[in-house]
């Protein structure tokens, strides 16, 4: 496994939360759009009326022009931050509206006491927590708490999730720094690094097992013993991240690895946490001696090929 700490995506991964949070005291804690675009109108009212009213022509023509185009470019800055998600971040953490009997789990903080949503097990890390809370007798040292806080926010919100990652990937970076290379805690550390930058990469998490061929009559064969003749495959596929539309491409080769031809087929939905059968039926090329077998998601440049 690699280190996370030493790559230069840690760095790129915790700007965006950085910067966020360095701006709060402008908006203060759980930032509203609406009430930051508010107060920018009411201060912008008053700096107008004021400019009109204390300061001769032309003096407050310029002044009140200046106010405005300030009020511009805050609104952009807030759109700005609307696309970023800076102003869901803190929705999750909000106490929920339904009362409910159940008390909150403390020995495993991790669990939110409120509707949670379904996570991709790429980025579900119950297990992982639970072991943490072993080799500290189940009392975690406070470095842990901003990860537990942002992984409790990404339990409840399914949106923005990789910004929430990247939040999780920055906090765990303290968490490192108990651990020596080569233990326990090491390793799961490092276990979670490594699927958080997977699914902040936005990469395939996607498994893909043995491509199989079989003949017109259902019986299992090579596939060179398919050659001129139409065959089907079959490969399992197991998804690890969120839900994903597939398709399946069989390239065949001759005796000497010279790509034949290739064919591609849709495979359908995957679901997160899925795992099923895909089928294609191809048609073996004369000549055909080899032939790989690729399972790609719908966005470009990420997939897996079968064993």
């Amino acid at each position: 496994m690699s280190q996370p700490d030493s790559t230069a995506d840690s760095a790129d991964t915790g700007t965006d939360s950085t910067f966020l949070r360095s701006i709060e005291f402008l908006t203060g804690e759980d930032p509203n759009l609406g009430s930051f675009l508010l107060v920018v109108g009411i201060v912008t009212c008053v700096f107008i009326a004021l400019f009109q009213f204390t300061v001769p022509a032309p003096i407050s023509h310029l002044l009140t022009g200046g106010v405005l185009f300030i009020t511009v470019i805050s609104a952009m800055f807030a759109l700005l931050l609307d696309t970023l998600g800076y102003f869901d971040r803190e929705t999750a953490d909000t106490t929920p509206d339904v009362e409910t009997d159940e008390p909150t789990d403390t020995t495993e903080p991790w669990i939110p006491d409120q509707p949670v949503d379904s996570l991709p097990p790429v980025i579900d890390f119950d297990d992982e927590l639970r072991a943490f809370a072993d080799l500290y007798d189940g009392d975690l040292p406070g470095q842990f708490d901003p990860f537990i806080e942002d992984y409790r926010r990404l339990k409840t919100n399914s949106r923005n999730r990789r910004t929430i990652a990247s939040d999780l990937r920055a906090d765990l970076n303290p968490i490192g720094a108990f651990f020596e290379e080569g233990t326990d805690g090491y390793e799961i550390y490092d276990e979670i690094g490594d699927r958080l930058f997977r699914y902040i990469r936005g990469g395939s998490n996607l498994t893909v097992g043995r491509a199989v061929f079989y003949d017109g009559d259902g019986d299992e064969t090579a596939v060179e013993d398919l050659a001129n003749g139409v065959g089907r495959v079959e490969l399992a596929v197991e998804n690890e991240g969120e839900t994903t539309d597939i398709e399946v491409t069989v390239e065949f080769f001759d005796g000497d690895g010279t790509p034949v031809s290739s064919q591609t087929s849709p495979a359908g939905t995957v679901g997160s946490g899925a795992s099923r059968t895909v089928v294609a039926d191809v048609f073996v090329p004369p000549g055909t001696e080899r032939a790989t077998t690729t399972v790609r998601v719908t966005d470009p440049g990420k997939s897996v090929a079968a064993r």
